[in-house]
């Protein structure tokens, strides 16, 4: 494929990471998570071993667990954002127009996941199953699962966990989204904002309540991350900063969004193993 030919192609496509596909064509992400990868625990080397990654979309941490030497790497999500997780209320009615537009734009998901894999040449399997699906019988077990950014936008995030653990053989990084505020001010309480009203997310927790729901699970932990800021990409148009001011001035919530407008969005990671039965 020819430099002109991959960045039309990726040019068509929604984006939700920011991905080097090589010969100079990188794709607008909603998200650039290139700049967070020296936060995550991941393991510097996974030679040999077997690989999930849940919730990939197009593929970027599928792509970097096969970067560490993975001997295969299966990803997961959801094609249809019909079947998406999300608040109901995030679905329905005219005020929620621009909601179901971005469902739409994002319908791309597998595509763009196709394109990265086709120029990166990949060997990433991906399957179209929900997390809560997840299970030895039906995927295997792995020797480590990548989880990322996912659990806000779940209505179970322990659930969710729990199945993850039920297919997770050796060790697991979770990677998610956390309140700043109330992470740095209650870090050993944990708390958490359910929001699920205007927006596409459930839960907000604070860094210790993403540890509880992993150690509730099942997990053991075994490493956390500091508090780090996943910065939005070029895909991602940003929040008028005056609007972003008066939020701030109302609400706690306006705050933290004040935070993600100037920083980005604040993220905890855990690595950790399933706790013998």
């Amino acid at each position: 494929m020819s430099t002109a030919d991959l960045s039309t192609r990726a040019r068509e496509l929604s984006w939700y990471h920011t991905i080097d596909l090589g010969e100079g064509v990188v794709t607008p992400g909603f998200f650039d998570t290139r700049a967070t990868v020296s936060r995550v625990p991941l393991p510097a080397s996974l030679a040999g071993k077997r690989c999930l990654d849940v919730g990939t979309w197009d593929g970027f941490w599928a792509f970097e667990l096969e970067r560490r030497g993975a001997a295969s790497v299966t990803a997961v999500d959801i094609e249809d954002p019909d079947r998406w997780d999300w608040p109901p209320q995030s679905r329905l009615g005219a005020a929620n127009a621009d909601r179901l537009r971005y469902l739409a734009e994002f319908k791309s998901g597998g595509q763009s996941f196709a394109l990265a894999r086709e120029a990166l040449g990949s060997a990433v399997e991906r399957i179209d199953c929900s997390v809560y699906d997840l299970h030895p019988d039906r995927v295997g077990t792995f020797d480590f699962v990548f989880l990322g950014s996912l659990l806000l936008h779940l209505r179970d995030p322990v659930g969710a966990l729990a199945a993850v653990r039920s297919v997770c053989s050796g060790e697991a990084v979770i990677a998610d989204t956390v309140e700043a505020i109330p992470s740095l001010l209650r870090p050993r309480t944990p708390t958490a904002r359910l929001a699920g009203v205007g927006e596409p997310w459930w839960w907000q927790p604070n860094a210790a309540a993403l540890r509880r729901m992993i150690e509730s699970a099942g997990f053991e932990v075994l490493e956390r991350s500091g508090l780090y800021f996943l910065p939005v990409g070029a895909g991602h148009p940003p929040a008028p900063l005056l609007r972003s001011l008066r939020n701030a001035a109302r609400s706690a919530e306006g705050r933290e969004k004040l935070i993600i407008r100037l920083k980005g969005i604040p993220h905890v990671a855990f690595r950790g193993r399933p706790v013998a039965r």
